[in-house]
């Protein structure tokens, strides 16, 4: 989501978002769900919409997912049909 000049609150994640993220997080044993279909466990740091508000998506928790912030940033950019980022492994690889 672009930076916003309204609170949290205001565009819907108050309290019960704070309650419904941790329950999420704990659902998927804080752990990247993209990542984890990869084979590396990697720490879930956010909770991301599969079908982002924007276009309908609810906060259903069948609609949402833990996550890293590399995936997260991601899954936004081609929610908003920006190119993907190259990623490089620590052997300077790419594409993973």
């Amino acid at each position: 989501m672009a930076w916003s000049r309204e609170s949290r609150h205001a565009r819907g994640y108050g309290a019960a978002w704070v309650k419904l993220r941790a329950r999420i997080l704990r659902r998927d044993s804080h752990l990247c769900q993209p990542c984890l279909a990869k084979g590396r466990p990697t720490p879930a740091t956010e909770v991301h919409h599969i079908k982002s508000k924007a276009d309908g998506g609810t906060d259903d928790a069948a609609n949402l997912t833990a996550i890293c912030r590399e995936c997260h940033d991601e899954a936004t950019r081609a929610q908003k049909g920006e190119r993907p980022r190259v990623r490089f492994d620590a052997g300077g690889r790419g594409g993973w």
